[in-house]
């Protein structure tokens, strides 16, 4: 007798529960460089007839753009969208009714999948379909201000399109760099000296997207090193200087699609990744250093706003060089370029701001009469958050 009432009410039970909801949620891939449609299945405990509008109203998703991530277990980029579904609730109600009528477990949803408008076969149709080459650069050490200018400078660059045959105007795409822009005063390389300037930091931005286009493979348009080495773009010989709108960074989409541009910040690092249509293999060398010249002595120019022994180190020595990377292109029709980057750069002195009467350490006393400044102390106090008086070097 007990056996035959826990028969009937796990039958009841059953009864009351109903046949589950099934469906596919969907998405779309590329991996490779190949787009795939892959189908998750998903299963809805349904109570009761009654329940449908709100368990469909729960499972139903908007369609969302397509986003790169990289994917550990391929050990590459993938580029994943995620369609959006909802359901249609009449006909939802007709098959629930219907397989609890026959005594079916379950029954398939009459889902409608929808995609979005910048979804995974737009990106594909574009020719976006696989990392080219990424770089990534330091900016540890910086003053907020320049880190805060290299995060607005790349967050402008980041989503960025290059059509076939288009040639990628770093001024033209960042557009104006100003205070009423939101760019703030960092420093910038200004003829003989390094000063305070809107936008300081820019280079950072230039210099990591230059490698990474270099990096692709593409034709080289435009581009200035720097005038010394800069202690921020080691390895030397791969830095890219621009003073926009004047001195431009350059180049060329000689790939058969379109080329996406994609920025990155983590901490102190940058990092540019360019994906487009991988046609060809690219290696480059280690810089190689064809002649040295020494750094320059060191100066110390009296500034009027520091008290005696106190400095503030507004330039850093760096030994003069030319510098070449070999880079060596191989194209999937058989064909080879070579080519070679070659980067000069003068001698640079370390520059500190004292006080009228510092005393340096080799008896040497500095005055606004007997300092090193070379154009009626051209250089100003640094308003930079981190840059603060030091000791004596």
């Amino acid at each position: 007798m007990r056996a035959a009432t826990l028969a009937i009410f796990c039958w009841i039970s059953l009864a009351l529960a109903g046949p589950d909801g099934l469906y596919y949620a969907l998405e779309n891939r590329i991996e490779k460089g190949q787009i795939v449609t892959v189908g998750v299945p998903q299963r809805l405990k349904i109570g009761g007839v009654g329940q449908l509008p709100a368990l469909l109203g729960k499972a139903a998703r908007p369609a969302l753009e397509a986003r790169w991530r990289y994917d550990t277990a391929l050990k590459d980029w993938v580029l994943q969208d995620q369609m959006g579904h909802s359901f249609d609730l009449a006909e939802a109600k007709k098959r629930y009714l219907e397989a609890l009528r026959t005594g079916q477990p379950e029954f398939l949803l009459p889902v409608r999948h929808t995609l979005h408008p910048r979804g995974t076969p737009y990106f594909y149709n574009l020719g976006i379909r696989q990392l080219l080459a990424e770089a990534t650069t330091s900016f540890a050490g910086s003053s907020y201000e320049r880190r805060y200018n290299i995060q607005l400078a790349a967050s402008r660059l980041n989503g960025v399109q290059i059509a076939p045959g288009e040639t990628f105007s770093f001024a033209q795409a960042m557009g104006e760099v100003s205070e009423r822009t939101g760019f703030k005063k960092a420093f910038v390389i200004s003829g003989e000296q390094t000063v305070e300037g809107v936008g300081g930091g820019m280079c950072q931005v230039s210099t990591t997207l230059f490698r990474a286009a270099y990096f692709s493979g593409l034709p080289i348009v435009q581009r200035r090193p720097h005038s010394y080495q800069v202690r921020y773009y080691q390895p030397t010989g791969l830095d890219a200087a621009v003073f926009l709108p004047s001195l431009d960074l350059k180049f060329k989409n000689d790939t058969p699609g379109h080329l996406l541009i994609q920025s990155s910040v983590s901490g102190s690092q940058l990092t540019f990744r360019i994906f487009g249509t991988k046609e060809r293999q690219v290696t480059w060398s280690n810089p190689v250093t064809l002649s040295r010249t020494p750094a320059l002595p060191t100066r110390y120019i009296v500034s009027p706003e520091l008290p005696a022994q106190r400095f503030v180190q507004v330039d850093w020595a760096a030994e003069g060089a030319t510098v070449q990377v070999h880079r060596t292109i191989r194209f999937s029709n058989g064909r080879v370029q070579k080519d070679t980057l070659t980067s000069t750069y003068r001698p640079w002195g370390a520059v500190y701001l004292v006080g009228e009467g510092t005393q340096l350490k080799s008896g040497r006393v500095i005055t606004a009469a007997t300092d090193d400044a070379p154009d009626n102390h051209g250089y100003r106090l640094p308003t930079q958050s981190l840059l603060r008086p030091t000791r004596s070097p």
